[in-house]
């Protein structure tokens, strides 16, 4: 049995080398709505069937007039939509035709406040922020398939401030829009900005291919930024999970327990 993809694109050349394949569903971050990809679809360069449209922004009242008008006007590929400003919960409710995936990655960490969510929307993306043990819990005693984050760079921060624009404005820099950020302790992060704002990504692109043999499963979705062509491809087409070459697996592998000190 084949899984079944949700593939967020950044690459426009990747498009036609995956096209003809039946379990590959395109995700289109769709300008003036979308931030942290270099690239973005209008909606009429969007032709693929079935295509999904990708919407992360925090929508102000403008944002949310521009939203609707969009929607007025989609054409008959367009299936569904994907987007984590709750918001947009409001406005789609009436919708009956598109199908609504919710991904807010560092929310959706239970099964309860999941099935919670799966009486609004069709689907909810997984968080990354959980273990492997957890994930399975969730699959276990969700009310409907789930969207598992099975490949990419994982979003840790998002700003509607320009990021390096500020830092090339105050230190009189020149950083590219998208730069690999170190903080002060060694770590590096991906560092994406565009107009509406700035995003922080994992250094390494987090591997679940692991989960491609879990059950309860809508779609994997694969988030090909940063990605080549050939990479997403390997990934796509390998059977096993190419732990050696992509070892980085984020939060999975252990919980993350704070205790609060006591006074």
């Amino acid at each position: 049995m084949k899984n079944n993809y949700l593939l967020l694109v950044t690459n426009k050349t990747l498009i036609p080398k995956l096209s003809k394949e039946s379990n590959i569903t395109f995700l289109f971050p769709v300008e003036e709505f979308t931030v942290g990809f270099p690239n973005t679809f209008k909606i009429e360069e969007i032709r693929e069937p079935h295509a999904y449209l990708f919407v992360n922004r925090l929508l102000d009242n403008e944002g949310i007039e521009s939203f609707k008008s969009l929607l007025k006007d989609l054409p008959s590929n367009i299936e569904g939509i994907v987007f984590d400003d709750i918001g947009i919960l409001q406005i789609l409710k009436e919708n009956t035709t598109l199908k609504k995936i919710l991904f807010l990655n560092h929310f959706n960490c239970n099964y309860k406040s999941i099935n919670t969510y799966l009486e609004y929307v069709d689907s909810v993306v997984v968080s990354t922020d959980i273990t492997d043990m957890e994930v399975s819990e969730i699959l276990e005693h969700a009310i409907n398939p789930l969207v598992l984050y099975t490949f990419g760079h994982v979003s840790i921060m998002y700003s509607r401030r320009q990021l390096i624009s500020n830092y090339n404005e105050h230190f009189k820099k020149n950083v590219e829009s998208i730069s690999t950020l170190t903080n002060d302790l060694g770590s590096h992060f991906k560092i994406v900005e565009n107009k509406y704002g700035t995003v922080i990504y994992t250094d390494k692109p987090f591997n679940g291919l692991r989960y491609r043999e879990k059950k309860n499963v809508w779609y994997h979705l694969i988030n090909t930024l940063l990605l080549s062509d050939e990479e997403i491809l390997e990934i796509i087409h390998k059977k096993d999970n190419l732990t050696e070459k992509y070892p980085y697996t984020y939060l999975s592998e252990s919980e993350t327990i704070v205790r609060i000190k006591e006074r």
